[in-house]
């Protein structure tokens, strides 16, 4: 690629296949190309692929972490990402500041109607954000007492 026009073409192309070493000029231009076209992109369009992009974090979480996360910190990323203080949003909601704050440091569970209204504002499904804190819940369950759970044999109920 030889200049910015060249690489402006390939991009706005959906073409972009060749190689590009890191820390080299070509590489901060082409940086440089894709924050000037992030600067031009109207905000609402930001925050809707951005949006996009917490959803498919928030499946690959649910695929592949063993580690939990709490759903209070994905929340945390949405209101970051439409950019808004927590008050704010807790304003917006007609919930206390306290109970956001609550569910989002996971001292409280998210509740159904809140999943809903997460749903309308992000697009998200609810059922995602609901299963992240269940599987979160079920996780932490079969760590905290595993004797408990293994007690548990349908042969010995129906002898």
């Amino acid at each position: 690629m030889n200049n910015d026009k060249d690489i402006l073409s390939k991009l706005t192309n959906g073409i972009l296949t060749e190689p590009m070493d890191i820390g080299t000029k070509e590489y901060e231009d082409f940086k440089l190309l894709i924050r000037s076209k992030v600067a031009e992109t109207p905000k609402a369009e930001r925050v809707k692929i951005s949006l996009l992009g917490l959803k498919y974090q928030m499946e690959d979480y649910l695929r592949f972490n063993s580690n939990p996360i709490p759903v209070g910190n994905f929340i945390k990323k949405f209101i970051k990402l439409i950019e808004i203080k927590q008050i704010d949003f807790a304003n917006y909601l007609e919930i206390r500041p306290s109970n956001l704050s609550k569910i989002l440091n996971g001292e409280r569970r998210l509740s159904i109607e809140l999943a809903l209204i997460l749903e309308k504002l992000s697009n998200i499904d609810a059922e995602l954000w609901l299963r992240i804190q269940n599987q979160n819940e079920i996780h932490s369950i079969q760590i905290s007492n595993p004797k408990r759970m293994n007690k548990y044999r349908l042969k010995e109920l129906i002898k």
